[in-house]
C-alpha cells in the first residue's frame, strides 16, 4: 500500500492513551501508516498499539532516539511526529497532506495548539506557544511537526540530545525552507501542568527554556526535570 502520511508516536508508558490516537488517525480520510515508536514500556503500550494496528518498534528510550528509529522505517512522503497523549481535530490529516502537496514550498510545518484544560492560564500558554511558533518559527513536539521526509533527511533527524530536541529541529527545518501553520487544532493532554501545580509547572518549563539559552547542557537540564518530575 502506498501510503500518503507517515505519523511517528514515541511512547513509554502510554496503554491508557495509544488506542484513542490511533483509532483517531485510523478513521481520518487518508492512507496513514502509523509507526508506535516504543521505549521499552513496563505497560501493556506495544500490545495495545500492535492490536489497534500500529507498526510497533520497540527501543532505548529517550524521545529523539525514538521519533529517528520510527522515521527510519516510515515509507510516506511526509512524516509526522505526535506525541501518544495527543489529539487532532477532525479532518486536520486531511488537511495536512492537502497543503503540503499544494504548497511546494512549505517543507513542514505544525498545527495550532490547545492544552486540553480550561484554566485560563494554561489558554494563554496555548495561544503563546502558536504566536512562538508562527512568528519565532520554533516548535515543540506538542504541536504536532511535520516534515517532507526528503528534507527530514537532509537536516539528518532530530539531534539525538536529552532535552530541546524539537527546538532544535524547528530550527533546522527553518533553515531549510518555508513552514506551514494550519489552523486545525492539536489538543494535548494538560496532566503534566494539573500533577505538579500549573503555576508552578509554568514557570518551570520557562526556567528550563532560559537555561537552555544559556548554554546549560541538555543532559544537565534532563536532570533537574527528571528531579522535580
Amino acid at each position: 500500500m502506498e501510503y500518503n502520511l507517515s505519523v511517528i508516536i514515541p511512547a513509554l508508558n502510554e496503554e491508557n492513551n495509544i488506542v484513542n490516537l490511533i483509532e483517531y488517525i485510523n478513521n481520518e480520510n487518508i492512507k496513514a501508516e502509523i509507526i508506535v515508536s516504543d521505549g521499552n514500556s513496563n505497560d501493556n503500550t506495544a500490545a495495545a498499539a500492535s492490536a489497534a494496528g500500529a507498526v510497533v518498534i520497540s527501543g532505548k528510550k529517550g524521545r529523539s532516539m525514538q521519533l529517528n528509529r520510527g522515521a527510519k522505517i516510515a515509507s510516506a512522503p511526509i512524516l509526522l511526529f505526535l506525541h501518544a497523549d495527543s489529539l487532532l481535530e477532525k479532518g486536520a490529516l486531511e488537511l495536512l497532506v492537502k497543503k503540503m502537496n499544494a504548497e511546494k514550498d512549505k517543507i513542514g510545518g505544525c498545527f495550532q495548539l490547545e492544552i486540553a484544560s480550561q484554566d485560563k492560564l494554561l489558554k494563554i500558554i496555548s495561544w503563546t506557544s502558536n504566536l512562538r511558533a508562527k512568528y519565532l518559527h520554533l516548535i515543540f513536539g506538542d504541536q504536532g511537526i511535520f516534515i517532507k521526509k526528503e528534507y527530514f533527511n537532509k537536516i539528518g533527524g532530530f539531534p539525538e540530545i536529552e532535552l530541546m530536541e524539537d527546538w532544535e529541529f524547528s530550527k533546522k527545518m527553518t533553515a531549510y525552507g518555508r513552514l506551514l501553520y494550519l489552523d486545525k487544532r492539536i489538543f494535548t493532554s494538560a496532566r503534566r501542568w494539573e500533577q505538579n501545580g500549573v503555576l508552578k509547572t509554568i514557570i518551570f518549563m520557562y526556567k528550563i527554556k532560559i537555561l537552555y539559552i544559556l548554554g546549560v547542557e541538555p543532559k544537565k537540564l534532563k536532570k533537574i526535570y527528571k528531579d522535580v518530575r
